[in-house]
């Protein structure tokens, strides 16, 4: 274990990690927390390179993780917004992705506001291939929950968070914006092959009225077995899917 040891609670490091468990830190600061050793060797693997890399003491330390401090149990507890800290969290730069390419379509998660599946979502994005996700509202994609919720797959995709006011303008002239809808969609043979932005939306609500304008077609998924719907990740899971393998 390090010979460096992150002891106090009050420490100033500790305070400014706090202050990224909030979305508004988050974006001050320009950077995100990430928990959990398969997520950190997730981040490490893609090329992220930690503002800190904090190993609880006692824990075994990966042998080709950088330079690590170790943080006794107590900072770990105070740093941790699991229920069961792993004693493994790190700080990153929040990521630049760069200019969107609308031709080659991927996944718009219109308010999809809990955290759980938000993360799902990205992480069946990430896991067929389909690198950009675009978070219109909703959950805050670099919060703790969702970035847990991805288990490790967050750094495989491209993530933007365009104004509330853009919708999906930015997207216009690209790959068809997919609405998937409860009922009048099409059915999901009759697409055509090709890109897609497979738009999904919240449980509660769906897709708001003036993004479903925005969309150029709709999908809808049959359901034989007399169900009214689907959690919004299982559904916006198997419509991705089924575009992405057609």
């Amino acid at each position: 274990m390090p010979a460096v040891l992150l002891e106090s609670p009050d420490n100033p490091l500790v305070k400014e990690l706090l202050r990224l468990h909030d979305t508004r830190g988050r974006r001050e600061a320009g950077r995100l927390v990430v928990e959990g050793r398969r997520a950190i060797d997730g981040c490490l693997a893609a090329g992220w390179h930690p503002v800190v890399l904090l190993v609880r003491q006692g824990e075994d330390i990966p042998p080709t993780w950088p330079e690590v401090r170790a943080m006794s149990p107590r900072v770990a507890a105070r740093l941790s917004q699991a229920s069961t800290p792993s004693g493994y969290l790190a700080a990153f730069a929040l990521p630049d992705p760069g200019p969107v390419d609308p031709a080659a379509g991927g996944v718009v998660l219109a308010d999809v506001a809990d955290p759980g599946n938000t993360g799902t979502l990205i992480r069946t994005a990430a896991a067929l291939g389909l690198r950009q996700v675009v978070c219109l509202g909703g959950a805050d994609p670099w919060s703790s929950k969702v970035v847990q919720s991805t288990a490790g797959a967050l750094p495989l995709v491209r993530v933007w968070t365009p104004p509330i006011a853009e919708g999906l303008t930015g997207l216009a002239g690209g790959a068809p914006r997919t609405a998937l809808v409860v009922h009048g969609g099409s059915h999901p043979r009759s697409l055509a092959p090709g890109p897609r932005w497979v738009v999904v939306g919240g449980e509660a609500r769906g897709i708001p009225d003036a993004w479903l304008a925005q969309c150029d077609e709709r999908l809808t998924l049959p359901m034989p077995g007399g169900t009214e719907s689907l959690n919004a990740a299982v559904a916006g899971s198997i419509a991705a899917y089924l575009v992405a393998m057609a």
